[in-house]
C-alpha cells in the first residue's frame, strides 16, 4: 500500500504475527514457574511473621509460669488414651473426650483450650493461622455449610473455648504427646515412621514448639463437608496439583497416596524466636490412628 508520499507501509504478515506470538508464549513458560516460586517465598515470609508472634507469647507465658509452658490443646485428661483422638494437632479448641460441640470450661478444669492460657498474652487470634488461609477473627463459626449452627465468632471462642474443634492451620506442638509411644498407644511404629515428644519447659532440649501443617488423614474434615477429599494430604501451602475450596483453609488433593510425600516448603519456629524454613521431602514423618505429619529434622 502506497502512501500520498509514494511510500510503501508494510504491516506483519501472519507468518510473522505468529512467530512473535510463539515467542511470547515460550517465554510466559519459562518465567510463570519462577513467579509463582517467588509468590510462595514471599507467602512463607508473611506467614512466618505470625509464627514469631505467637513465640513471643510462648515465652512470655514460660517468664510467668516458672519456666513452664502452656498444656496442650490435645491433652488426654484422665480418660483412656486408646479412646482419646489424640492426633491432630491442628487445634486452638479440642475436647480429650473426642467430643464435638459446646463446652462449658467453668465446669470442666481438665479442658486445656489454648486461649485459656495464651489469650492474655496473644489477644489476637490471628497468629494462630498462616495469613495466606482464609480463617477471620470475624467469621461466624463453625462456618457456614457445616453439619452444626455457629455459636459465636472465630475469635471469640479463642477466648471462651465454648466450642470445639477450633482449627489452626499450625501445628501446635508445645507439651503435645500424640507422637509420643510412651503415651499414646496409637502411635505408628513401622518401618520409617519417627516419633515426636513436645516440649514441656523453656528450657527443654527440644524446642521446636510450631510449625506450618503439613498431614495426611485418611477421613474429611468434620466442619467443612464436601470441602476436604479422603485419603488426601493438605497443607495452608500450595504444593503441585492442590487445589483449595473457597473459604476452606487448606490446599489438598487426593492425587498423592500416602507414601508420596508432597513437596513444599514450610516454616519451623522454635522456643528461642526463631523461624526458619525447611523442605517437606527432607522431613521426618510421624503418625498416628490414621493421621500421619511431616515435622522438621531441626528439634531446637
Amino acid at each position: 500500500m502506497k502512501t500520498m508520499m509514494g511510500k510503501v507501509e508494510r504491516g506483519f504478515t501472519l507468518i510473522e504475527l505468529l512467530v512473535v506470538i510463539a515467542v511470547i508464549a515460550i517465554l510466559m513458560g519459562i518465567l510463570l514457574p519462577s513467579l509463582r516460586l517467588a509468590r510462595e517465598k514471599v507467602r512463607i515470609v508473611v506467614c512466618g511473621n505470625n509464627q514469631r508472634q505467637l513465640l513471643v507469647g510462648l515465652a512470655s507465658y514460660a517468664t510467668d509460669n516458672d519456666d513452664k509452658l502452656p498444656p496442650s490443646t490435645n491433652k488426654l485428661g484422665t480418660i483412656d488414651a486408646a479412646k482419646a483422638n489424640y492426633h491432630h494437632p491442628m487445634e486452638l479448641n479440642f475436647h480429650y473426650s473426642n467430643g464435638w460441640g459446646a463446652r462449658n470450661p467453668a465446669q470442666d478444669r481438665e479442658y486445656a483450650y489454648t486461649g485459656r492460657y495464651l489469650a492474655s498474652y496473644l489477644p489476637e487470634v490471628d497468629v494462630f493461622n498462616c495469613k495466606v488461609a482464609p480463617i477471620d477473627p470475624k467469621s461466624p463459626w463453625p462456618p457456614p455449610g457445616s453439619t452444626y449452627d455457629p455459636v459465636g465468632t472465630y475469635g471469640e471462642l479463642y477466648k471462651t473455648g465454648a466450642w470445639t474443634p477450633l482449627h489452626s492451620t499450625y501445628m501446635l506442638l508445645w507439651n503435645y504427646q500424640g507422637y509420643n509411644p510412651d503415651i499414646s498407644p496409637a502411635v505408628f511404629k513401622s518401618s520409617g515412621y519417627a516419633t515426636f515428644i513436645g516440649p514441656k519447659k523453656g528450657s527443654s532440649p527440644v524446642k521446636l514448639v510450631v510449625q506450618d501443617a503439613l498431614m495426611f488423614k485418611t477421613d474429611t474434615f468434620v466442619l467443612f463437608p464436601g470441602a476436604s477429599t479422603s485419603n488426601s494430604w493438605y497443607s495452608s501451602h500450595q504444593f503441585k496439583g492442590a487445589r483449595r475450596v473457597k473459604d476452606y483453609p487448606f490446599y489438598n488433593t487426593p492425587r498423592y497416596a500416602r507414601s508420596e510425600v508432597p513437596e513444599v516448603w514450610l516454616n519451623a519456629g522454635y522456643l528461642d524466636g526463631h523461624v526458619s524454613r525447611f523442605n517437606s521431602r527432607d522431613a521426618y514423618r510421624v503418625g498416628a490412628n490414621a493421621h500421619d505429619a511431616m515435622i522438621t529434622k531441626v528439634l531446637r
